[in-house]
């Protein structure tokens, strides 16, 4: 019941990013990383490999789309358990999306060129995984795992996936060509820059919001966001009116989502954000709810 209203509060827009960074994936993948014989990294590229062993052995082929499905209930399950409600139910919505859409957009070819498939491939997927990252969300599989370590130890989003990555290049070598491994490197590489400009990796932010309606503001953000809030005295320089300064920390994971809250009380608040470079006392790391 509780997964069902959280649901009803998706917003248009972001289940409109949802779709958006999906079709950019399975574009990607069906346009250019399959038809250049290249793989994905993380988990759709080891199933990318279980499919190839599959058909190599067995002369079966496996539908990647569906395989995406399966893989990822337990890493959705571990993100609703570890990550929070609300990215479980916008990170199942993206999967779907990915398997239904791998299975209903067809395969082509742009060119047959290898190093042209790497780089948009990788591309479409860095900037595709990016923004659906951006709404507090993510595509499944590695992207699930990297966000529940990257919140627990600190770290980016992108260092945790390196271990996996290795293996898929490797195999991909091993059985294919060295050759194909190293524009697998390429495309992974090209993903992985568009998705650290996209993103913004995890990391402590802290807000300062000069507002004519504290008391709004503040039980806002509080109903929502459930932060700690320091008010300090302020006054226009030029105007001299009086104007009450906010200052919160926060995660980057929690600001577009507190930038929506402010704004929807005071649309003339104004707001400052600064990273925060360390963090000492009270601040209590909570699950992105």
């Amino acid at each position: 019941m509780k997964a069902f209203s959280l649901l009803k509060d998706v917003k248009v827009k972001y289940a409109f990013i949802l779709m958006l960074g999906s079709a950019l994936i399975a574009i990607a993948i069906n346009m250019f990383i399959s038809p250049g014989g290249l793989y994905v990294g993380g988990v759709t590229g080891v199933l990318q490999i279980i499919i190839m062993l599959f058909y190599d052995i067995f002369a079966i082929e496996l539908s990647l789309g569906i395989l995406i499905l399966i893989f990822n209930l337990p890493i959705l399950w571990l993100a609703w358990k570890s990550v929070g409600k609300r990215f479980a139910i916008l990170t199942i919505i993206s999967v779907v999306a990915q398997s239904v859409l791998l299975e209903v957009i067809p395969s082509y070819s742009f060119s047959d060129d290898v190093m042209i498939n790497s780089i948009f491939g990788g591309v479409l997927i860095g900037f595709g995984s990016g923004i659906i990252l951006k709404i507090g969300a993510s595509g499944g599989g590695m992207d699930v795992i990297s966000q529940v370590m990257s919140y627990k130890f600190d770290g980016s989003v992108g260092k945790f996936s390196f271990i996996i990555n290795v293996f898929v290049i490797f195999v991909a070598g091993y059985y294919q060509s060295w050759e194909i491994a190293m524009f697998t490197i390429i495309s992974i590489y090209f993903t992985s820059v568009l998705v650290d400009k996209v993103h913004t990796i995890h990391k402590n932010l802290t807000l300062y919001i000069v507002t004519s309606k504290e008391d709004e503001v503040v039980g806002a953000i509080w109903l929502k966001l459930f932060r700690g809030i320091t008010v300090l005295e302020g006054s226009g320089a030029f105007s001299r009116s009086r104007r009450s300064v906010l200052m919160m920390v926060l995660s980057s994971y929690e600001l577009y989502e507190a930038v929506e809250i402010i704004k929807a009380v005071d649309d003339e608040a104004f707001i400052n954000v600064v990273r925060s470079e360390a963090i000492i006392g009270n601040f209590v790391k909570k699950k992105l709810l």
